[in-house]
């Protein structure tokens, strides 16, 4: 066997508990005996996705990594697809899937795994061969034993949002704007950031926004959560620049909001009271399919480029009418979906949308801004497809105003896949 890369930490294989989920008693058989000469302790099988939860619901062990087979031909019990779906409400380990299919099919169910919040291992291409299941193995232990990435503070869970307590936040100022870096893959350099909402909760700490921009839409907040925030980005600009710094902010906008053609010159006039120049802010726009007025839509978007303020289509690639926006919205940026890279480094299909996508862009003079960027890989893969500017964890995380001038000024030393 080949030695253990050396990225990856020490871990004792003998310790990892695995269940083998394969309908072909040969392969599952061969396969269970290459986990025991890997030294695995505890491997069990199952010979379909029915055998296999009553082994989780009912055995002591809780498995660390589970190894289960797509396509499965016993019409009566339950295949792989349907075990993903079903074990994502069960508190399981690594999910890595077996198969041989064809690489849109395991596209496919890499998305079906992740929209079932699974704790997902990736794929194990057939035939598998004993080095290549001990790295897998490997991988997954490892990124089990990783420490969560900082998350906004919660202590107990939070019973649901009212409309009322949200209005009453909104009069109090409790939404505050925290801001996330970008960076130019050219220089590694920070060249602005985006506006990301945040709640602080008198007695919950800080919450990201699925503890209230929910409610906020149901019951039509958004445009006054927009404002604050768009307060406190001025602001933030007015700060920056009296420091001798000029950084650009991306801010999220509604398409509804933007359904209101006055809102450009609002926008402006607000802009240009603290004597900043539009040209400093860029208004992202996404999901433009829910607009109920278009050609409003696109009236406030042309005026807010003549004023001089920059448009990005923001989650580009993940609607339906993301063509339409790109041949009829002026926009200045497109911002690829956090989907995007991650999937096309493991599948030829997505880095080939990818690459498409870069490359209508760069031809339609767009710069092009990576989302989604958490490790240094995912940095380095962007970087060489030629995305314009990177923003994810790898990069920075949100931050209050002060620490993102901090960092802005110590950044001497660029941000590098490294």
């Amino acid at each position: 066997m080949r030695p253990i890369p050396a990225s990856l930490p020490v871990v004792r294989l003998h310790a990892c508990r695995v269940l083998v989920i394969e309908d072909n008693e040969f392969e599952r058989k061969v396969l269970s005996t290459m986990l025991r000469r890997l030294g695995l302790g505890h491997v069990a099988s199952a010979a379909n996705g029915s055998e296999a939860l009553k082994l989780i619901d009912n055995d002591a062990v809780r498995f660390d990594v589970i190894l289960c087979d797509l396509r499965m031909h016993d019409p009566v019990c339950m295949d792989g697809i349907e075990f993903l779906r079903v074990a994502a409400l069960r508190p399981i380990g690594r999910l890595v899937v077996l198969s041989g299919l064809d690489e849109d099919l395991l596209m496919a169910t890499e998305i079906l795994a992740g929209g079932n919040d699974a704790a997902w291992g990736g794929i194990l291409r057939k035939p598998i061969d004993v080095d290549t299941l001990r790295d897998k193995l490997l991988a997954c232990l490892a990124a089990a034993a990783s420490p969560a990435r900082p998350r906004c503070a919660q202590r107990d869970p939070l019973p649901p949002r009212t409309p009322s307590e949200l209005r009453l936040a909104l009069a109090r100022h409790e939404f505050v704007p925290y801001f996330q870096p970008q960076v130019a893959f050219a220089t590694g350099r920070i060249v602005g950031v985006e506006t990301l909402a945040r709640w602080q909760h008198p007695q919950a700490g800080l919450l990201d926004p699925s503890h209230f921009v929910p409610c906020m839409e149901a019951g039509g907040m958004v445009d006054e959560l927009f404002d604050q925030m768009l307060d406190g980005s001025l602001d933030a600009i007015a700060r920056w620049t009296s420091q001798g710094l000029r950084i650009p902010v991306s801010i999220n906008a509604s398409p509804l909001t933007l359904e209101d053609i006055g809102v450009p010159n609002r926008w402006r006039d607000r802009a240009e009271r603290r004597g900043i120049d539009p040209g400093v802010l860029t208004i992202e726009v996404t999901e433009t399919a829910i607009a109920r007025d278009y050609r409003n839509l696109l009236e406030s978007i042309t005026r807010l480029r003549m004023h001089g303020f920059r448009v990005s289509l923001d989650d580009f690639g993940t609607s339906y009418s993301s063509l339409q926006q790109l041949s009829e919205l002026p926009a200045n940026e497109v911002k690829i979906d956090r989907s995007f890279v991650a999937r096309a480094m493991v599948s030829p299909r997505a880095m080939v949308i990818l690459q498409s996508i870069i490359r209508m862009a760069r031809e339609l003079h767009l710069s092009t801004v990576a989302e989604g960027i958490e490790t240094a890989a995912h940095f380095a893969f962007a970087r060489q497809l030629g995305c314009d500017i990177a923003q994810g964890w790898h990069v920075g995380m949100p931050m209050p105003a002060e620490a993102l001038l901090a960092k802005a000024r110590a950044l001497d030393t660029p941000v590098t896949a490294g």
